[in-house]
């Protein structure tokens, strides 16, 4: 029964979203070509994006970016589209962005909601596990509510700027983790055998992730260039220690002898560009441009033009 109660509130907000955005759609389907009704329409374009650029000069007000609405951004793409201009991924997402303003109360107390249950449910398991006590337990389950708050207000923020761009939201979702700052917490409530306890179960949770990362990295590589065996194993732990989830003690089994650790400062493509020779390294960048080629075609098909530096294996995308 909690599970399903769990699972309403994201569908019920999909379905909210989803309905709003149907029915804009369909407000926002272009007139048939040279009918008057195509014509009004267009006059009518021209003298929204005149208002706004009038409000943008007259009005220093906080929220003047959101006189315009959904429907007037969905309907100026369809324009676009019908009139074979380019439309990026950031014209999509920021003719989104007055909804999800409008939105952004709700799916708040949402967040928090979502995030008080799991909270519930951990502290249960470390009241099992750790033996966390009842004011322990109700710190915990407000500490969780309290970051999620603060990840749900970040991503308001972000609804909120003029310059934020679909990028930027999607690195945000990313990085929004519900454990965040636990650790931290657990370390100040726990002590002796239960701190213990607890930093290797997330440790070696930690390098489970890490794990599995590295080895869909290696992978992807290796279908492309046909790594050797030494560079199967060098590669791997580039990636696993370029992770966001990697600690220094993590081990990891079976990594062939003469395996050097990560130089100091280098970014994940770098090092994974530093073990490839260089027939593998042309091999590799005329793939990316490949598929590049290709994803562009597909978004051309639609009307939606791609960043130039986006790829389908980007983790910024």
């Amino acid at each position: 029964m909690k599970d399903k109660i769990q699972s309403i509130l994201p569908l019920a907000l999909g379905l909210i979203i989803g309905a709003v955005a149907s029915t804009l759609i369909q407000r926002t389907l272009a007139p048939a070509a040279g009918t008057p009704e195509e014509q009004v329409a267009k006059l009518e374009h021209e003298l929204k994006q005149v208002r706004r650029e009038l409000n943008a000069i007259t009005d220093t007000t906080k929220r003047k970016r959101f006189g315009a609405t959904t429907h007037d951004g969905v309907r100026g793409i369809a324009m676009r589209v019908k009139e074979g201009l380019p439309v990026t991924p950031d014209d999509i997402f920021n003719a989104f962005k007055p909804l999800m303003r409008d939105l952004s109360p709700l799916t708040e107390r949402m967040s928090v909601i979502e995030a008080s249950r799991r909270g519930e449910s951990l502290a249960g398991e470390y009241a099992r596990k750790y033996g966390l006590d009842a004011k322990q337990q109700k710190e915990l389950i407000e500490h969780i509510e309290a970051n999620e708050l603060e990840k749900a207000q970040a991503m308001t923020a972000l609804i909120e700027s003029d310059s934020s761009s679909m990028r930027d939201f999607m690195k945000l979702e990313r990085e929004s983790r519900y454990e965040s700052g636990i650790d931290a917490f657990m370390s100040r409530a726990l002590r002796g055998e239960n701190l213990k306890a607890y930093q290797i179960e997330r440790t070696n949770e930690k390098a489970q992730r890490v794990q599995q990362d590295a080895d869909l990295y290696v992978k992807r590589v290796d279908d492309i260039v046909k790594l050797d065996q030494k560079q199967r194993h060098q590669m791997f732990l580039y990636m696993a220690q370029t992770s966001s989830d990697y600690e220094p003690q993590m081990q990891f089994d079976d990594l062939m002898e003469g395996t050097q650790n990560l130089p100091s400062g280098m970014e994940r493509n770098e090092a994974m560009m530093s073990v490839l020779r260089q027939d593998q390294r042309a091999a590799y960048q005329a793939y990316r441009q490949e598929q590049l080629a290709k994803s562009q075609q597909e978004a051309a098909r639609m009307g939606i033009t791609l960043p130039n530096d986006w790829h389908p294996d980007d983790d910024s995308w």
